[in-house]
């Protein structure tokens, strides 16, 4: 599915051909970010602050800056695998080639810095700073990958550390316009106990042959 272009910095989400992209080309440690980004929904200020004990083997603990809130992050299987196979160089599990951190106390900003130069490298950089997909925009990608996997909106924020209205603001925005989401619904509608009694209409002429060919004789 393709990028949508919106002129809101809060509507920027990356989509499967841009993120294909960025990891076609991107230097390992940037893959990582991408992937800790993508799998936990959470804030570039978070992110870069992430240390390995924040991480048990299974789960990612944290308190956001931003609201002081605890969130609990189940990995997935495929964040585990990443986190896993990361050299253990410094106590942030988001490090640059050399092992140093991206976050240190006089500079945050290195991590997005070397992020931008990636997409201006593989051709997703856009002029328009509202046009421009960064690192941070995967937050609200995490919620829409969520979305379209079937989660509620208060299993998304158990996650994100959202609050339901402004989940729900980046669900509204989206995902009546993705093509999963609408296959989704009709998956559900056709299988459903709910909807098995729509799913068992039909007209004379489907339920019967004798009916459809007496239909098609008079025609």
């Amino acid at each position: 599915f393709e990028r949508m272009h919106h002129k809101n910095r809060a509507d920027m989400i990356w989509t499967e051909g841009p993120i294909e992209r960025f990891m076609a080309t991107a230097p390992v440690e940037l893959q990582r970010a991408m992937i800790l980004a993508m799998h936990t929904g959470q804030r570039y200020g978070d992110l870069i602050r992430l240390r390995w004990s924040d991480y048990d083997g299974a789960t990612i603990r944290l308190i956001q800056r931003k609201t002081d809130q605890a969130v609990y992050l189940p990995c997935t299987s495929q964040l585990k695998q990443a986190l896993d196979s990361i050299p253990r160089q410094c106590p942030y599990i988001l490090a640059r080639a050399d092992g140093r951190p991206w976050f240190t106390a006089k500079n945050d900003k290195e991590l997005s810095k070397q992020w931008t130069a990636q997409t201006k490298r593989c051709g997703l950089y856009a002029e328009d700073e509202a046009e421009r997909l960064e690192l941070g925009d995967l937050r609200g990608t995490a919620v829409t990958l969520m979305a379209e996997a079937g989660c509620t909106v208060p299993q998304i924020v158990a996650v994100t550390g959202h609050t339901l209205e402004s989940a729900t603001r980046i669900l509204e925005r989206y995902m009546a316009r993705t093509s999963r989401m609408a296959e989704a619904a009709i998956l559900h509608f056709e299988n459903a106990k709910a909807t098995e009694f729509a799913n068992r209409l039909q007209t004379a002429d489907m339920r019967s042959p004798k009916a459809a060919n007496k239909i098609e004789r008079i025609q």
